[in-house]
């Protein structure tokens, strides 16, 4: 089985796509469980000769399947576990919160997850992204082909509504009503309407995800006032929270792509 992260080359296309992941096997016999832990991206899957089966709300199969099939998962806080058997080849797009809207101008950022997304919520045109990214196995290809298809979906219509919430990293809301000159009313209805969590919802993701990408939950002196933990017990609590592990438990057993996925392989 092979994992490969690739991210874009286009500064435009940076704005709205954090990567590309590739995964493909090619074991008959393959029977595995991949974890994923709670992201602040929205993810849009591919699959070809497989599809997607949801066994509980957490919890997803993926098995053999004629023809081409595509889901998006949103913004969650727990845990998703996707048992793969047998062949697969997955090509899976993480766009920014609102990403995908700046290049559909549908709204999909605040939803847990769509079965078939490409099918049965986007323009006919994004069916064609099948024919070209499984007609080669070559990924750098693969990527600069999804590059130049993206960046001619992005629309000036819906990228004005485009909002970089990822690079507000802030641990009070009161930081978020002089970011955006709203009242708290406001910025909870502008997150919850458009991410589907409420801002502190999304403010504790955000810096959990900044905490494993920074390496803090190695060093048993990692506090930094910066992140808003009151003690270690706090950091500990949330790190349980997020990925029913302690943080030495997640060093253990989890690994990660180019600082960007983390995953671990049961």
């Amino acid at each position: 089985m092979n994992l490969d992260v690739v991210f874009p080359k286009s500064t435009e296309l940076k704005k709205y796509i954090k990567y590309f992941l590739f995964i493909k096997n090619d074991q008959i016999n393959y029977n595995r469980k991949h974890v994923s832990y709670p992201n602040t991206n929205c993810c849009l899957g591919l699959l070809k000769g497989s599809k997607l089966i949801t066994v509980s709300k957490n919890e997803y199969k993926i098995t053999d399947s004629d023809g081409f099939y595509s889901y998006l998962t949103g913004i969650y806080e727990q845990p998703k576990t996707f048992h793969y058997i047998g062949k697969f080849d997955e090509i899976c797009i993480d766009f920014e919160p609102l990403g995908i809207e700046a290049l559909t101008g549908i709204k999909v950022s605040n939803l847990k997850f769509i079965d078939e997304v490409v099918e049965n919520q986007f323009n006919s045109s994004w069916k064609e992204i099948y024919n070209f990214i499984y007609a080669t196995d070559n990924i750098s290809l693969r990527a600069e082909l999804l590059e130049d298809f993206f960046l001619k979906k992005i629309s000036l219509n819906h990228r004005d509504k485009f909002i970089p919430f990822n690079e507000i990293f802030v641990n009070k809301i009161s930081y978020l009503q002089n970011e955006f000159n709203l009242s708290y009313r406001s910025i909870h209805r502008l997150y919850k309407d458009n991410l589907g969590l409420s801002p502190k919802q999304f403010m504790n993701i955000l810096r959990f995800r900044s905490i494993i990408q920074n390496n803090k939950h190695k060093n048993g002196h990692m506090l930094d006032l910066n992140y808003g933990y009151y003690d270690q017990s706090h950091l500990i609590r949330e790190f349980k929270t997020f990925t029913n592990l302690t943080p030495r438990q997640f060093t253990q057993r989890v690994s990660s792509i180019e600082s960007a996925v983390w995953m671990e392989i049961q």
